[in-house]
């Protein structure tokens, strides 16, 4: 799908100030509300009717549709003979390259917003892990350098799952990851503790994945492409969204 059409499927949030409890942008990117509507590629009208702050710049955020993993798929927990693995997964890495270094604000902040939702279902806090940051970060180039917006496959992230998030702005657009971060967060309202993939799997699935019980490890990193927009990749390990179990 190019960045120029939006799924159907996609779930869009229009604007990037959240009404959601405990979720809130940093400082320095608040303020942002929005009236729009957006073209589906299959003329399927999506409308938002909220606040409008004249002097705000416009925000459009979609994510892509959020994956499952069945139980017969293998491709997440294991390497393919064949198929080449992104070479940062299996880096060697120094001592000092694994401790704890310091984040950016914005890697901060959804860092922390991905434990505060967890802390509310009492789900353990995830770290962050700079080999999934690196992995997040090359797909992120990819698709900013080709123009898709896709989920990875499977086998190219062996034990790793996956959100992606598409946030295109008027103005400056500064805080990427955090405004991605509660794109996902937001659709807490729709997951009433379903199996998965039962219910309405699209409009809840990345919130699940940042939740889920068994994910500890999460890496996130934005590239931006040609036209000023942002995609954000998340990776989380181990994955999430097991068809036939419940988030927490």
């Amino acid at each position: 799908m190019l960045f120029s059409t939006v799924s159907a499927h996609s779930l869009i949030v229009l604007g990037i100030h959240f009404v959601a409890k405990g979720i809130a942008a940093p400082t320095e990117n608040q303020d942002i509300q929005v009236d729009a509507d957006v073209q589906t590629d299959t003329d399927v009208q999506v409308d938002a009717d909220v606040q409008v702050d004249a002097d705000a710049p416009l925000i459009v955020f979609v994510t892509d549709e959020p994956e499952v993993i069945y139980p017969d798929d293998d491709s997440f927990l294991k390497p393919v003979i064949g198929v080449p693995v992104t070479p940062v997964t299996f880096e060697k890495r120094s001592r000092s390259q694994l401790e704890t270094r310091a984040l950016t604000a914005d890697q901060k902040e959804a860092l922390r917003l991905h434990n505060v939702a967890r802390q509310s279902k009492k789900v353990k806090a995830l770290i962050w892990d700079t080999t999934l940051e690196a992995n997040a970060r090359v797909w992120a180039k990819r698709l900013a350098e080709t123009g898709k917006f896709q989920h990875s496959t499977g086998n190219s992230r062996p034990n790793q799952g996956e959100n992606l998030g598409y946030a295109w702005s008027s103005g400056t657009y500064r805080n990427p990851i955090t405004g991605s971060t509660q794109g996902w967060l937001s659709e807490v309202k729709n997951y009433k503790n379903d199996i998965i993939p039962q219910g309405n799997f699209s409009n809840y699935g990345h919130y699940t994945q940042c939740v889920w019980k068994t994910s500890t490890k999460v890496g996130i990193a934005a590239a931006q492409d040609s036209k000023g927009a942002w995609i954000t990749v998340a990776r989380y390990s181990p994955p999430g969204n097991f068809a036939g179990q419940r988030a927490y």
